[in-house]
């Protein structure tokens, strides 16, 4: 029962959304296109109402549409298009100190020195302006937690987000403006003034019922660790969560139940639909629990505090609720599609966030690829049925999932079937107890012995989760993982999901093309990766300069610890595919690709007779008069590296400019990186 009509929608408008952010057009030239689109999409509905056979034109020209309207919606959100977004107001462009008011809409994880917020703008320099920006609040004098709802001023200037310095770190910048946020502002606690608590928002309502069930929570003793696990279940807030057991879940391969989303959600429908089945034996019953089943989704979706990932969960499933209470077939597929769409016509830049590309993948994988797996086995045990409904429904899930996972994580926990098939028969218990104990502990009813005991089976589930990831050897990490691969992947399982639903010649061929696909992707990105390349890293108060040759990796360096234990190594390592790595101590004279790289730290020699340079690295805030040594060695590029001081590096800037010798400071421009064609120009960055 496939309506092809709402599939084909929804891959026209993500495949216009994606073009949308690829090429980032200018609103203004798209209307005469869109005038263009809308003249044709009428005329050719006009005149196929008019054939007796079909010609395909208006199909063609709904698809062209359709395409249109996701570059168009794109467009539309993008702030260079919006006249009244900040950062194209002069205090931002210019990072001049205005006046900025705003909401606080999103309560982030806190970092080591800061507090971190997502504030919604309202005016800059007495201006009305739009769109989201970064709050980060010192901690350097007393401090003030501000709450979602909060009416804030702030006057220190907005500037942009850092990017990563060394190839291949996480793009902090790129995952905010994922989030819409495109800027930030730094300041101390005592540079924030306070102005208006706002009581009439959704949002600031719903962060006043949260806090109240959280400070509750906090009068029965849970331990720490339990108390930031049932903030995560029930409530969506991961903020509280040590590293520790993050990593813990996220070797388990239950990372995906620390994030409410559509498990917790579908699980929490499954539940309300069989409390509420009695009214469907009333007259108006069935519409009766439909809107109260809508009802309770989008309270639980408000409790949780609207964040992203809960709306698409909840919306999803409400496509689901409707259609659970229509006496009609239908296709799950055609409620996951209807759902897409009305999401990325709501907001095109869910498509791209990790969380939202999981669920759909994750999901479409267990509505296409479950069945056939579960009709695998053909017993009479109740038991085992059960057992083997849920394992087949963590299989399927992570077909779908796994090119993902390993293009954003890099890693594979080994023994994800056994930790979902130990905690996915209990997590129903566990959110239906959790829920009870929250709504009881909002009422302030909540029995000492109800919370000791939701207590203990939290403490249970993350000793369990601690005892599978302490499993090392079944955690396999370092996967380095492209996009083309993932790609490539995804053309496997959608292949494979072909073959299970029509074993024939052709998809068993179209199967077989698929792996043969993948193989040449494997074969092309080895083979690419056999050139060579040299790379000074950015670290700060530590030197360390890298040859790569194929798969081997040289390192010259002072670090105290391992190298593979430092985020930006081991993140080079993966990404490149090492698989041999040598250590060096720090020379003072190199030689690679035909060029010649003189370090010159507080003790070495600033002056060879007879040698001229290509490179000068400065380490350790040498003392030397750069503009003699400029003289004599003449350099084709002077490079200072994050174990300088950023005084030294500031009067060697100016030296090296007033000298015309191009210079390039890691803490500035990130990792200094040369190959065997040359030089790389100073946006030479290769984050992903």
């Amino acid at each position: 029962m496939l309506n092809y009509t709402i599939i084909k929608l929804s891959l026209s408008l993500t495949l216009g959304i994606i073009l949308g952010f690829y090429f980032e057009f200018p609103t203004h030239a798209l209307w005469p296109w869109g005038a263009l689109l809308f003249l044709l999409f009428v005329t050719s509905y006009i005149r196929s109402k008019k054939l007796f056979l079909q010609d395909g034109l208006f199909e063609v020209i709904a698809i062209l549409s359709f395409i249109y309207i996701g570059i168009f919606s794109v467009s539309l959100r993008l702030p260079q298009n919006v006249p009244t977004h900040y950062v194209n107001h002069p205090y931002a462009q210019n990072a001049k100190p205005g006046i900025l008011t705003g909401e606080v809409i999103e309560i982030l994880k806190p970092g080591t020195y800061q507090d971190k917020y997502i504030v919604s703008a309202r005016e800059l320099a007495g201006e009305p302006v739009i769109g989201k920006f970064l709050l980060n609040i010192s901690r350097d004098s007393l401090p003030a937690l501000y709450k979602i709802g909060d009416r804030i001023a702030v006057g220190s200037a907005i500037t942009s987000i850092n990017t990563p310095l060394n190839p291949y770190q996480f793009n902090y910048r790129r995952y905010m403006e994922n989030l819409e946020v495109y800027r930030q502002v730094n300041a101390g606690g005592n540079e924030v003034l306070f102005l208006e608590r706002e009581t009439r928002n959704i949002r600031a309502l719903a962060g006043n019922l949260r806090d109240r069930i959280i400070s509750g929570l906090r009068q029965k003793k849970f331990k720490q660790e339990e108390l930031a696990i049932i903030q995560a279940l029930l409530l969506g807030q991961r903020q509280e969560i040590s590293q520790e057991i993050y990593s813990n879940y996220a070797a388990a391969g239950v990372i995906h139940i620390l994030a409410v989303s559509g498990l917790h959600v579908g699980i929490i429908l499954i539940i309300l639909h069989r409390v509420f089945k009695p009214l469907e034996r009333r007259r108006y019953g069935r519409f009766l629990k439909t809107v109260l089943l809508l009802g309770l989704l989008w309270g639980f979706a408000i409790i949780a505090g609207l964040s992203p990932s809960v709306v698409r969960a909840v919306s999803m499933f409400s496509f689901v609720a409707i259609g659970m209470q229509l006496k009609r077939r239908t296709s799950v597929l055609n409620t996951l599609f209807m759902s897409l769409l009305v999401l990325l016509l709501i907001n095109p830049f869910y498509i791209t966030q990790v969380g939202f590309q999981l669920s759909y993948g994750a999901v479409f994988s267990i509505v296409l690829i479950q069945p056939h797996v579960y009709g695998l086995y053909k017993g009479n045990s109740r038991i085992i049925k059960y057992l083997w409904g849920i394992l087949s429904v963590t299989i399927a899930a992570q077909i779908g999932v796994l090119p993902l996972s390993l293009f954003y994580f890099h890693q594979f926990p080994g023994l994800f079937f056994i930790s979902n098939l130990v905690i996915l028969p209990f997590l129903g218990i566990i959110l239906g107890l959790g829920i009870l104990v929250m709504l009881l502990s909002l009422l302030d009813l909540l029995p000492e012995i109800l919370a000791e005991g939701f207590g203990f089976i939290i403490s249970t589930l993350n000793n369990f989760v601690g005892w599978v990831a302490s499993r090392e050897e079944f955690i396999f990490e370092g996967i380095g993982f492209s996009l083309l691969l993932c790609a490539t992947s995804y053309l496997i399982v959608l292949s494979f999901i072909f073959l299970l639903k029509d074993f024939r010649h052709k998809t068993l061929a179209f199967f077989l093309m698929a792996i043969i696909i993948f193989q040449a992707t494997l074969f092309y990105e080895r083979f690419s990766e056999e050139e060579s390349q040299g790379l000074v890293f950015h670290k700060s108060r530590n030197t360390v300069i890298a040859f790569k040759d194929g798969r081997s990796l040289s390192l010259a360096h002072d670090l105290e610890e391992n190298p593979l234990s430092y985020s930006f190594i081991k993140d080079y390592v993966t990404e490149q595919h090492i698989n041999r790595i040598q250590h060096y101590p720090t020379g003072d004279l190199f030689q690679t690709h035909g060029k010649i790289l003189l370090r010159i730290d507080s003790s070495g020699v600033a002056e060879i007779p007879g040698l001229q340079p290509d490179l000068l690295l400065l380490t350790n805030s040498p003392r030397i008069n750069l503009e003699r040594v400029i003289e004599h060695n003449k350099p084709k590029m002077i490079i200072a590296d994050g174990s300088n001081y950023p005084s030294d590096i500031a009067r060697w800037k100016a030296t090296a400019v007033m000298k015309k010798v191009p210079f390039h400071a890691t803490g500035e421009k990130g990792a200094f990186i040369f190959n065997s064609s040359g030089l790389v120009p100073e946006n030479n960055l290769l984050n992903p």
